[in-house]
């Protein structure tokens, strides 16, 4: 067992103390929820489920308490449905939203042994870069005091650098697992468009929403990927892939020097897509626009907006570039992963307005993949690796994780 508090042990340190008898999950559940009262001020939650955590650490069956992520303190973003629990999904008008079932993949990683210690804060509705949510609080980064902790999916990256739980669940519909990971310090993996099923989920835009894991390491998200029965974790692999660098990166030159083949890459301009992303967006809305449009923010209020209205005209060209977009990337990135930091510029205040402008700054590269449906993940260093396989993908970014110390640098 190491010396280190619980609230920083990984996810197979606390499943192999639970298995043995060393820890209790019930020691471990009450140790991480008084570490959430503890971190109050970094707004990472919407709901907290204390009591419901400890009934089910207490009472936690032999399948769980001996399985992959026994005991392990876990907290998804409040999108995805616990029977039982109010699903806000970050907006007012789901206050009391209360699911009467369990998502897919929450449920596989709650077989598997981990407890649900509640749901995590985000962009309203998740659509936004910072996690400033004017309805259940800014998030606040833990690792960058005063700087936003990225979006959508903000208080899933900030409670796994605060050591508020060591396991979550995010969404990634244009870099919303990715940014925040890059700006906590933490990982986080978007795999190909379906390969965690989306079933319990509240969308974003159903074409372009992508599940997955998101914890301090990538070898963590492997596991929760090889435990929902997604994906088996590769062996690392970095040694003869040919790498293509979209943005300059010091992890190129590392990579050449464990074997890469590295080589200049340019990813196709998707402006022109942006069309559908807002139109998208704006009728998964589109009864509760109708019916109570008073309840959304300010911000959300512009962004749907530009959705509803949308011309004609440029939506149906926009459907067209994205056809020709996608011929495009698959034939000029034929590279077996590309790299790219998955932030290239400075993290804002976390008092300032998510602007347009601070949206595009932060997303010249991570949008691209999910139009594309290609995996796509950030190390803990903020380092973005994507591709075409999963496999592939993974493999890369455990090899490359292997490669840095436990302290977040800039990529």
């Amino acid at each position: 067992m190491t010396d280190a508090p619980l609230h920083d042990w990984s996810c197979f340190e606390i499943a192999a103390a639970v298995q043995s008898g060393d820890v209790s999950a019930e020691e471990v559940t009450r140790h991480h929820l008084d570490r959430i009262e503890e971190r109050a001020d970094l707004n990472a939650f919407i709901t907290v489920t204390a009591e419901q955590a400890l009934a089910d650490a207490r009472s936690l069956p032999e399948h769980r308490r001996t399985g992959p992520l026994a005991g392990v303190p876990f907290a998804p973003k409040d999108l995805f449905d616990v029977a039982g629990v109010v699903t806000t999904a970050g907006g007012a008008h789901l206050r009391d939203n209360v699911a009467t079932s369990t998502a897919w993949s929450v449920q596989r990683l709650v077989d598997a042994g981990a407890i649900v210690l509640g749901k995590t804060n985000l962009s309203e509705y998740a659509w936004g870069v910072t996690s400033q949510n004017v309805h259940y609080g800014f998030v606040q980064n833990p690792r960058h005091p005063g700087r936003i902790a990225g979006g959508s999916s903000g208080g899933s990256a900030a409670g796994l650098a605060a050591g508020l739980f060591a396991l979550t669940l995010g969404t990634d519909t244009g870099g919303s697992i990715r940014i925040p990971s890059a700006a906590c310090g933490t990982a986080g993996y978007k795999g190909a468009w379906g390969l965690i099923p989306d079933d319990g989920c509240f969308p974003l835009i159903p074409q372009m929403d992508h599940v997955g894991p998101m914890a301090r390491t990538m070898r963590e998200c492997a596991l929760a990927l090889d435990v929902m029965g997604v994906l088996p974790t590769p062996a690392p692999r970095l040694a003869g892939l040919r790498v293509g660098v979209l943005h300059p990166t010091p992890a190129a030159a590392q990579m050449e020097a464990m074997g890469a083949h590295i080589e200049e890459a340019v990813l196709p301009d998707y402006g022109a897509l942006f069309p559908l992303f807002v139109a998208w967006a704006a009728d998964t809305h589109r009864e509760r626009i109708d019916e109570a449009w008073d309840l959304y923010s300010e911000d959300l209020q512009r962004k749907l907006t530009l959705g509803r209205e949308m011309d004609a005209l440029a939506y149906l060209q926009a459907e067209r570039d994205l056809d020709a977009y996608i011929r495009q990337c698959e034939l000029e990135l034929s590279h077996d992963i590309l790299i790219n930091p998955t932030i290239p510029c400075e993290l804002g205040p976390v008092d300032e307005p998510e602007t347009f402008d601070l949206r595009l700054r932060m997303t010249p590269y991570t949008r691209a993949f999910n139009h594309l449906g290609w995996p796509s993940c950030t190390t803990r260093d903020g380092l973005m690796i994507s591709g075409r396989d999963d496999a592939t993908v993974l493999a890369a970014a455990l090899a490359w994780e292997d490669t840095i110390d436990g302290r977040a640098v800039t990529c």
